[in-house]
């Protein structure tokens, strides 16, 4: 339920009724994270918290500093329904007859409560309570401050959300030189390496026993990037490591004392504590060169310069993978200070074998030849494309737009690069009508947006036969989707203009 159009003064006031709440509970503890480039006050109201920072956080952790940049407060929650009806007087259903009505349509006794501040975010709300699952999250930008509320802080249910305080560190570290960024980075002799890559293309394995067999460590998954003068600078966040069953094996005897966290409540995930490696973290750590990792079949690895299609589909990588995991794809601004901060590496492409050992030891070969590279800077392609994991996602270096496919336009799409013609196309969609009346509209739409939008004119055609997956087209309800991520708008390029459906939206002007 979305609450739109409130005053600068009514969500002034949502932020003192919390800090009036919880002036009214017990303070337990002040702890300060350093970040490198930020540092960030924390205020927990429930000593339950505690065990989760110390174990996750446990490098960048303080009990006291000079000065702090951000702060956190933290509390156990144990009625958020309340909780959000209680911070204005409109949000009481007992006062307002719309949102009585409203709750008796979804015939629940609870809600998500999204309050919007548009001059801040037309998308992310500056607060957000999930009375489902006992979770209040609230971001006063004015003061700097960000609040976080939780009901069940027991270890295998409170991990389920991932990264501590993640989303958080992200609105803090959002400044014009820094940015909090989904990556790893490495490396040797004060010359860091930033891995570009999404999960599952053996980033994480790769860095982790690097770090194990003595390269110096910044992240395997979340970290800050800091541009300082013409230099970029890395820092680490987290002291945890997650490792896939076949990995947890396959790493158990460089593992040492690592501690285990927890199996992330889905047992597909093991999370470890290693503080017994924090001699080999580094702070405001250099990168010099950026590495796209991809596992191939072939015997041995192998490192090459990037072309600059390869470079593109890295950045497309680490920022698009970025943006996705702090719901952020739409700020342009965002996706143009993270090109401007990686532009200027010289990027490499990393052909991984399934000889994890023997990927580390090339690694620190080439590093220890850093200096006899090419270490060329080339310009990536204008139109970044990247297919992973059979979805498209596609990146304008010119202006920072994203735009992304499911699986079922993702082949569509990869009919058209095979030089396949639309009306080669468009006759095999012609089994799947009767399933979407609209498809063959669809796909001329699709068409004329790859156009407008520069991605793709077809110049010439083969005669090769058109190949739609069944599957992929099941999945996605023989729907094709074409989504653009611009100017805090996630728009649907792809759109059949019919009788416009009744948002599920209430509006409190």
């Amino acid at each position: 339920m979305n609450f739109k159009d409130l005053t600068k003064a009514e969500i002034r006031e949502c932020f003192n009724n919390i800090d009036k709440y919880l002036t009214q509970q017990e303070k337990k503890f002040v702890k300060y994270v350093d970040l490198g480039c930020k540092v960030v006050r924390l205020i927990g109201y429930s000593e339950e918290f505690l065990p989760h920072i110390e174990k996750q956080l446990t490098f960048v952790l303080r009990d006291t500093a000079d000065k702090y940049d951000a702060t956190i407060v933290l509390w156990k929650e144990n009625n958020a329904f309340n909780f959000g009806k209680n911070l204005l007087p409109k949000f009481n259903p007992k006062t307002n007859m719309r949102i009585r009505i409203e709750l008796l349509y979804s015939k629940k006794n609870i809600w998500d409560l999204r309050v919007i501040d548009e001059s801040i975010s037309k998308v992310k709300p500056v607060i957000d309570v999930k009375s489902e699952h006992g979770i209040i999250l609230a971001n006063d930008y004015e003061n700097n401050t960000h609040y976080y509320g939780v009901n069940n802080l027991e270890p295998e249910e409170f991990i389920k959300e991932g990264h501590l305080f993640v989303q958080f560190f992200n609105n803090i570290l959002k400044t014009p030189t820094s940015n909090l960024a989904h990556g790893a980075v490495i490396g040797l002799d004060g010359n860091g390496i930033l891995m570009c890559a999404r999960g599952q293309r053996g980033k994480s394995t790769l860095a982790v026993l690097s770090m194990m067999k003595g390269f110096e460590y910044v992240s395997d998954d979340y970290l800050i990037l800091h541009k300082k003068g013409n230099e970029l600078l890395s820092s680490p966040i987290y002291s945890i490591i997650t490792l896939s069953p076949k990995m947890y094996n396959e790493l158990y005897d460089y593992l040492g004392k690592s501690r285990f966290v927890s199996n992330n409540a889905r047992k597909d995930k093991y999370v470890f504590n290693i503080a017994n490696f924090h001699d080999k973290f580094k702070m405001n750590y250099p990168i010099k060169i950026a590495i796209f990792p991809e596992i191939v079949t072939d015997e041995k690895p192998s490192i090459r310069p990037c072309t600059s299609a390869e470079k593109g589909r890295a950045m497309v990588h680490l920022i698009q993978s970025t943006l996705s995991q702090t719901n952020d794809l739409c700020e342009n601004w965002t996706v143009k200070k993270m090109m401007d901060m990686i532009k200027d590496l010289p990027f490499y492409k990393f052909n991984l074998c399934h000889n994890i050992d023997a990927n580390t030891e090339f690694l620190r070969e080439f590093m220890n030849n850093l200096e006899k590279q090419e270490n060329k800077v080339i310009e990536a392609d204008k139109i970044a494309i990247d297919i992973t994991f059979d979805l498209t996602n596609i990146l304008n270096t010119e202006t920072g737009i994203i735009y992304s496919m499911n699986e079922f336009t993702t082949n569509i799409y990869e009919n058209l690069l095979n030089d396949v013609s639309d009306k080669e196309i468009a006759a095999a969609l012609e089994i799947f009508e009767n399933k979407n009346e609209n498809i063959q509209e669809e796909f001329k739409i699709f068409l004329n947006a790859l156009k407008e939008k520069e991605i793709f004119s077809p110049s010439s055609y083969s005669d090769t036969k058109a190949c739609i997956n069944d599957d992929f087209a099941i999945k996605n309800n023989y729907k094709l989707s074409f989504i653009e991520h611009a100017e805090e708008e996630r728009k649907q390029l792809i759109k059949i203009e019919k009788i416009k459906e009744k948002e599920n939206e209430l509006c409190i002007k």
